[in-house]
This record gives C-alpha cells, sequence and structure tokens, in this order.
C-alpha cells in the first residue's frame, strides 16, 4: 500500500504525545480521515504549518480505539464525531460528543421514501421544513435548544463504547 509523504505511523498510546508536539510546534489540526479494513482502522491526521503538510498515521484493530484530540486542537470534535458516526470508529475522551447525532435527523424515516409513491425527498416524508439533529453532549449532558424535536436518547443505552 502506498503511503502519504511525510506521513508517521504512531500507536494510539502515542497519538496525543504526538500531536501535542506538532501543535506546540506551530502545526494545525486540517482534518482526520478513517478507512474501515478487514483488519480493523487506519486513521490518519492531517496537519499544516506554513505551507507543509504533514500526517500521523495511527492502524488500529477491529476493537481499537483513538483518543480524542480535542485537549490539544480543540477543533477536532466535529471530525471525530464524524468518524464516529459515519465510520464506526471509536475515539475516546471527546470534549463534546453528539454520541453519533452530529448528522442523522432523527425525525426522518429509517430508510428512504419510495419514490414510486411520488414522494420527492425525505424531507417532504417528514414533513419538515428544516433539520435539527445536532445535539451535543458535553461533560455526560446533552445541551439541547428548546426548539429541538430530536428524542432523548434511551436510558442505559452505549454508543461508541461510553455510558450515557
Amino acid at each position: 500500500m502506498q503511503t502519504l509523504p511525510d506521513c508517521r505511523i504512531v500507536e494510539p498510546s502515542e497519538l496525543l504525545e504526538s500531536a501535542r508536539t506538532l501543535h506546540d510546534e506551530g502545526w494545525r489540526l486540517i482534518t482526520a480521515s478513517c478507512v474501515p479494513r478487514a483488519t480493523g482502522w487506519t486513521v490518519l491526521y492531517h496537519f499544516e504549518h506554513g505551507g507543509q503538510l504533514t500526517h500521523l498515521r495511527v492502524e488500529l484493530g477491529p476493537d481499537g480505539a483513538v483518543p480524542s484530540l480535542g485537549s490539544v486542537f480543540a477543533s477536532a470534535f466535529l471530525v471525530e464525531n464524524e468518524m464516529g458516526e459515519l465510520q464506526g470508529l471509536d475515539v475516546t475522551d471527546l470534549a463534546i460528543d453528539y454520541r453519533g447525532r452530529l448528522y442523522r435527523d432523527f425525525d426522518w424515516p429509517e430508510v428512504w421514501p419510495d419514490e414510486t409513491a411520488g414522494v420527492s425527498s425525505i424531507l417532504e416524508t417528514a414533513g419538515l421544513t428544516r433539520l435539527d439533529a445536532c445535539v451535543p453532549v458535553i461533560g455526560g449532558e446533552e445541551v439541547r435548544a428548546h426548539t429541538t424535536r430530536v428524542p432523548a436518547p434511551p436510558t442505559g443505552s452505549d454508543t461508541h463504547g461510553q455510558e450515557q
């Protein structure tokens, strides 16, 4: 497999220290990406400084997890929630945890509408004019707008390996 130039492989236990070193040298976190593989996960963190790019790569087994970079790069919570929700990656110690609801709108039906029934969109099916699926969790408590239609999670359910 071809690797990115300027890409360093680190163990999950080294990730935070490596990210902190990059931060202290003036690098900024651009984004992260995650690829599910038959043997587990490949997680890539992408950084920029002075027009240069560098990357950290973490290889995980099927039950592996990475620590959140939120304590080093505050903006990491968005891409980390995305990797958890869309790819199923376990990211531990998220400062702001959407618990699988960063993108998913719970007003939507769980299946796409039947286009043969004359319904043109999922929003039309649900009778919606806007989405309000984003319900962050800070310090273990949901922070909800009073206008949200997103239901509270079931009591005792487990998402991404964390108790609610």
